[in-house]
This record gives structure tokens, C-alpha cells and sequence, in this order.
């Protein structure tokens, strides 16, 4: 029996020991602080288009911030011709906007860009393309074989009579209109109630977001250069975005061989990786180079061309996604002023006053009253139908 215990009292011991030397596996290449130059964006050939360079640096897996912007940089759009188009950070966050263009586009264009420290980058130079107009976007309501419910997928149309696009990349913005789960018509300012004026109702909201998946499609496997029902963007049964109206604003960039390979490459690296099946990692090779150091990753690839765009509005299919919480708590109103709030806990709001004698405030959760919690803003965007 004593040997029984001592037998079980060395493999406690064991398992203790190999559980405290046991050290979490961090290879250099997460460790390492390689935070490389990214550039983003088209030089866009468009009559009197503005060209838009977002510049940030590359994150690693142990980072914790979401992006890491090239701040003070000095950006220039550069013709064959020796022409010279400066970009400004308007907004101090990385990106680069130039004045309204008129690019001619019989000309070749390359993008310079001198970070703080003075190093240079150049691109290649690259030839315009001109970008075929979208037919149309259209969705489909289908099953999911893979979930069971339903799913929205939208489709794209295009097609370019002179057969010289063949490759295609889309991203698009999308605006989603949310509301508050119930509607107040009171606010409060300095302890007082009072009743909530024409354009300060928060029941309305309105977000935004981009697309964050790589959009590419290509009919080089075709007699005709037609983009036919390609899907690029799908929402599963009851998604919130769907809840009240969506809209998406998408943008067509045509591509020529190189650019297309390396959005490939992009995509697969970044979207298609994790299962045993999946692509391998391969290194990204854009265009744009170090002229100060020619060892310097830089990591882009620079196209210029036209843009089209077209946007498409969806109304509520009939889903209704779930909502929060709102507990309801009733307190008396103040005997001198029914308007004075006194309420201790701000997580509270005035839903609305029922009638008394004397009146009585129902209260519930600010974020059910609120579409600004939930974010976005309760103006309305100009191009809302």
C-alpha cells in the first residue's frame, strides 16, 4: 500500500515539474520588431480625379495596436514627362490626398515617397488602364449549406467591349442605417429635462465601414472579357447591418498581369491560410522599391488607371437580428420641478414620463435609447435614398 501511494506521489511530482518548465514557444520572428513600410492606393487617371495613398507600417503578431501610420512624409505622383503632383496628409493619419487631377493618360506614372528620416521609395513606373463601367450589382437570398439559414450574397456585373481589362480588383464602402431599440423625445442637459429638437433625436443612426477582404476576379479564361455574378460580399440570416436599410458603394479597378499576381499573392497570405490544405506563405513582391537603401522591404504595389463605382441600397429582407437587454426601473419625479433629474446612475436614461398625478420617469438602459452607442453618427448621408 505504501509503495502504491509513493508510486502515485512521483508521478504527481512529475506532472508538477513538466507543467512549471513548460515555456510558451515564441520564435524570433514574432518577437522581432519589423514594423516595414506599407503603401496602399492607385494613382487614379480619372478626369479630374483625386489620387488617395494611405502609408502605415507593417504589424506583427504580438502587437496590440490596430494600425501604425507614416506620419510627415512627403508623397509626390511623378509622370514620365517630369511632371510633379504633391499629396498631403490632410487628416494626419497617413493618408495622402492630392488636389483633383487631370491626369493625362498617355503617360507613364510612378509614386515617390520620402518618409521622415529621408528615405526615399519609388515605385516602377506604370502604364494607365481605364476602367470598364460596373453593369450592375444584384443579391441573391439563398441557403447556406454550410450554417442551414439563409445568406444575402451580393454580385457584381461587368464586362469591357474591348477585351483589355481581363483583370479586375473591387473594394467597396459600405453605410448601414441602426436604431436605438426604443425612441425617447427627451434629453437632458445640466440636471434638466427638456424635450428633444428636430435633429436631435438619437433613434437614428448611421455606420460606416470598408471592405477588408482582397476582391479579385479575372475572365482571362474567357473569349470575352465578361465579369458575370461574381460574389463579393455575403451576410449570414439576421446580421444587424440588414436591420433597417444597407448600402454599399463599390469602387472597379482594372489590373494588368503583375498587379493582379501580386493581389493574388496578397490574398492567399492573408486570407486563405491556416488549414492544412490552404496555400503555403509566399513572399510578396510589389513594386515599389528603396532608393536610399535598396535593402529596405517596402511592402505595395502601385497601379494607375480610371475608377468606377456603383452603389446599391438593400432593405431589410425580413430578418430581425437580437436585441440587448433593456430593464425598465420607475422612479418618482421631483415634487417641485418634474423636469429636475437627479439619478444616480448614469447608465440610465429617461424613456418617457407616465402620466401621474403626480408623473412618474420610466427609465431604462442610455444604450437602449442611443444609437450612438452602438456607433456611428445620426447624420444622415447625402446620398441616403
Amino acid at each position: 500500500m505504501r509503495e502504491g501511494r509513493m508510486k502515485y506521489f512521483l508521478i504527481a511530482i512529475n506532472i508538477f515539474s513538466t507543467t512549471m518548465c513548460r515555456k510558451p514557444f515564441e520564435p524570433p520572428a514574432i518577437k522581432a520588431s519589423n514594423h516595414f513600410l506599407a503603401v496602399d492606393g492607385i494613382i487614379n487617371t480619372g478626369a479630374f480625379s483625386s489620387t488617395s495613398i494611405t502609408l502605415s507600417r507593417s504589424l506583427n503578431l504580438l502587437d496590440s495596436v490596430p494600425s501604425i501610420p507614416e506620419l510627415n512624409a512627403q508623397v509626390q505622383i511623378q509622370s514620365s514627362s517630369g511632371a510633379i503632383f504633391p499629396l498631403a496628409d490632410t487628416g494626419s493619419n497617413g493618408t495622402y490626398v492630392s488636389v483633383p487631377l487631370n491626369l493625362d493618360p498617355n503617360q507613364k506614372y510612378q509614386l515617390s515617397v520620402t518618409i521622415s528620416s529621408g528615405s526615399n521609395y519609388l515605385s516602377d513606373f506604370v502604364t494607365p488602364k481605364t476602367a470598364p463601367p460596373i453593369d450592375s450589382i444584384t443579391y441573391l437570398i439563398a441557403n447556406n449549406p454550410v450554417t442551414g439559414d439563409d445568406q444575402l450574397v451580393v454580385y457584381i456585373n461587368s464586362h469591357d467591349l474591348t477585351n483589355n481589362t481581363r483583370y479586375y480588383r473591387w473594394d467597396y464602402t459600405e453605410t448601414w442605417q441602426h436604431q436605438s431599440t426604443y425612441e425617447t423625445i427627451w434629453g437632458l442637459k445640466d440636471g434638466l429635462i427638456y424635450p428633444l429638437g428636430p435633429g436631435e433625436s438619437t433613434f437614428n443612426c448611421w455606420s460606416n465601414a470598408p471592405s477588408t477582404n482582397i476582391l479579385l476576379g479575372t475572365s482571362i479564361a474567357l473569349s470575352q472579357d465578361v465579369i458575370s455574378e461574381v460574389p463579393i460580399a455575403s451576410f449570414q440570416k439576421n446580421d444587424p447591418r440588414l436591420d433597417v436599410e444597407y448600402s454599399m458603394l463599390v469602387r472597379q479597378y482594372p489590373l494588368d498581369f503583375n498587379a493582379y499576381t501580386y493581389w493574388i499573392t496578397v490574398q492567399k497570405n492573408s486570407q486563405q491560410l491556416g488549414g492544412l490544405f490552404d496555400p503555403q506563405p509566399a513572399q510578396i513582391r510589389g513594386n515599389m522599391h528603396g532608393v536610399t537603401n535598396p535593402a529596405d522591404p517596402i511592402l505595395g504595389y502601385i497601379t494607375a488607371s480610371s475608377v468606377q463605382e456603383k452603389r446599391i441600397f438593400i432593405n431589410n429582407p425580413g430578418w430581425i437580428s437580437p436585441k440587448p437587454e433593456c430593464p425598465m426601473k420607475t422612479i418618482p419625479t421631483d415634487p417641485s420641478n418634474e423636469f429636475i433629474y437627479t439619478f444616480a446612475d448614469t447608465s440610465y436614461a429617461l424613456y418617457h414620463f407616465i402620466s401621474g398625478p403626480p408623473p412618474i420617469m420610466l427609465l431604462t438602459w442610455k444604450s437602449c435609447l442611443d444609437c450612438r452607442i452602438q456607433g456611428g453618427s445620426t447624420t444622415q448621408p447625402p446620398f441616403w435614398q
